[in-house]
């Protein structure tokens, strides 16, 4: 092993990492649930913490490249109803990027429509109604189909049960994932556990159920993708490391142990007195999982302002981009790398 592998692994600290990671966790939208998105003030709040890391660790030239994203803030999403028994229900629900505001507790019906599809609501009213759809996003279809067939019918909202399918790992799971479509079409999620109750009440007729949510999207807001830089000894060529600092529920898997991991790698970088040939360059994303209302192509919309409005000098420059993603995976000790066709 070469001597400056041997002082990078004597100076990389994997608890700072890990404390990281676990601070990037505190800003939030949800203050049960989490979620900071994007330009929401709990990714805001996120990125001064990683500005102030950034200089900690000794990273030069710290700076916010502002950039232009639509907003989403999520604060929070309650559904509660009596059932014929009269015992009491109250659940959490997950929400998708669509504006949706109760003002407070509201009384709606609920109609199960089965997959949501057009042929679902044939003979069902469900003009200003909650609706209740099943979906499985991997073997058919992704969320935003549902969402507008429920807005042409005229439902109030979707609520969305995660049939198996991407993303979904237990009955009392929540689940989110970004929306192609218009943000006036509200849509939000529930457990699988908690859409059995609701079900099995829905047996016997149209339900009234209570529901507060604050879903709020604005269209032409800002958010900052945060810079550090290790200065190389061939200044005109760099190498960019990167991951995204926006999250859905607490983020520590996606993406925040990223985030820490490449920061983590930076401090040992500067402590071990290694100078690189070319630049470091260090860049947590904004606005990763979405960012664009009504786009098809939503994702990344963090990383495609910074090269396209925010550094155009970086292309021809940049020689390469490492981007981390969901380094805590949990499912064996094994990680995928996947690259371009040239590499």
């Amino acid at each position: 092993m070469r001597y400056e592998e041997q002082e990078f692994l004597k100076a990389l600290d994997l608890s700072y990492s890990y404390r990281l990671a676990k601070q990037m966790e505190k800003p939030r939208t949800n203050p049960v649930l989490g979620f900071r998105t994007a330009g929401s003030k709990a990714e805001f709040e996120t990125g001064e913490l990683l500005v102030r890391e950034m200089k900690e660790i000794g990273l030069k030239d710290v700076t916010k490249d502002r950039v232009e994203v639509d907003v989403w803030e999520f604060h929070h999403a309650l559904l509660s109803f009596q059932d014929q028994e009269g015992k009491e229900y109250r659940f959490q629900l997950g929400a998708y990027q669509t504006q949706f505001d109760t003002h407070g507790p509201r009384e709606f019906s609920v109609v199960y429509v089965g997959k949501g599809t057009a042929r679902d609501y044939e003979g069902l009213d469900v003009r200003g109604k909650l609706v209740l759809a099943d979906i499985n996003q991997r073997d058919e279809w992704w969320i935003n189909f549902p969402v507008y067939q429920a807005k042409l019918k005229g439902a109030a909202a979707l609520i969305a049960v995660q049939n198996q399918g991407y993303g979904e790992v237990d009955d009392h799971a929540l689940n989110a994932q970004d929306i192609a479509g218009p943000a006036d079409a509200p849509a939000f999620s529930i457990s699988r556990a908690d859409a059995q109750i609701l079900k099995k009440e829905l047996e016997r007729g149209e339900i009234r159920v209570s529901f507060d949510a604050k879903s709020l999207v604005r269209e032409k807001g800002e958010t900052y993708n945060i810079i550090g830089r290790i200065p190389g000894r061939n200044t005109k060529k760099s190498i960019l490391l990167s991951a995204h600092y926006d999250s859905y529920f607490s983020g520590f898997q996606d993406d925040n142990t990223a985030v820490a991991m490449m920061l983590g790698i930076a401090r040992a970088l500067i402590k071990s007195g290694y100078r690189p040939k070319y630049n470091l360059i260090f860049c947590a994303m904004a606005a990763e999982e979405w960012g664009v209302i009504g786009s098809k192509y939503d994702w990344s919309t963090g990383a495609y302002e910074e090269i396209f409005t925010a550094r155009p000098q970086w292309r021809g420059q940049v020689i390469a981009d490492l981007n981390f993603e969901l380094p805590a995976y949990a499912h064996g000790r094994k990680d995928g790398l996947r690259c371009t066709y040239e590499y």
